[in-house]
């Protein structure tokens, strides 16, 4: 019984020795994944009264950023720092390219 336990306290601690270097670990930090409420606007730039990310957005509408065709452009999505304010406080883009397109697919 003492050759058994000296045994298999060897055979323990020699994979104890050698488990580290045939696992190697992942080492690189994971994307972080942001939320961002976009202003969103109709195909003439008018805003639609709402700020709301891009999957609320697309559970509210049932529009999708699907570019398979065909298509129909429904709504643009603008970022808060593409986004500027008239004197009343109604947001409008200040870029001309939009950061998101929600699209139909009729």
């Amino acid at each position: 019984m003492k050759k058994a336990t000296v045994t298999l306290f060897l055979l323990a601690f020699v994979i104890m020795l050698t488990t580290p270097f045939a696992v190697t670990p992942d080492l690189k930090p994971k994307p972080i994944s942001t939320q961002v409420n976009y202003y969103w606007f109709d195909v003439t730039n008018t805003w639609l009264g709402r700020q709301n990310t891009v999957a609320n957005e697309i559970a509210l509408t049932g529009l999708d950023e699907s570019t398979t065709n065909p298509k129909t452009l429904h709504e643009k999505g603008w970022a808060p720092a593409n986004i500027s304010f008239d004197q009343w406080g109604t947001p409008y883009p200040i870029t001309s390219i939009q950061d998101k397109s929600l699209y139909s697919h009729p």
